[in-house]
């Protein structure tokens, strides 16, 4: 399996981590009926940046998690809580070892080096179900172990 996918595959697993059973979590941006609270997680941009003499590139990843909710007290806790812990390391897997559980040998971490939280504000009189959201953006680079 491709690194890539292993991030993937990680931060989602992360994401499901931080919150209660009662928060579905999507991979990838939602589609069809929503369910409330929902957050989603969707990789964005890969990009190439030189790093060495010789040609060689760090690759800085670009996430973003989407938050969905009922009210504003739920949108902010969720959103919050999240973001607080978007600030430390992420732990990336060896998922041809399996799926969790078991937990597969740690292989790297995704280190966070920026973040950002904006409420999306929805216009009550242009959408048929109002519901509340906001969008964590940030980007990793990979650090292997």
């Amino acid at each position: 399996m491709r690194l890539n996918i292993k991030l993937d595959r990680s931060i989602y697993y992360w994401l499901i981590s931080l919150v209660n059973n009662s928060v579905h979590v999507e991979d990838g941006f939602p589609t069809g009926n929503l369910t409330l609270p929902t957050v989603s997680i969707t990789a964005l941009d890969i990009e190439g940046v030189p790093f060495e003499l010789g040609g060689t590139d760090l690759s800085w990843y670009f996430w973003r998690i989407d938050i969905f909710a009922k009210n504003k007290n739920q949108r902010d806790d969720l959103a919050y809580q999240i973001f607080d812990h978007v600030e430390g390391n992420i732990p990336v897997y060896d998922y041809d070892e399996g799926f969790p559980p078991p937990t597969p040998s740690q292989i790297g971490i995704l280190i966070v080096k920026k973040r950002k939280l904006k409420p999306i504000h929805v216009f009550e009189n242009l959408v048929e179900k109002l519901y509340w959201r906001s969008s964590i953006t940030f980007f990793t680079t990979y650090q292997p172990i």
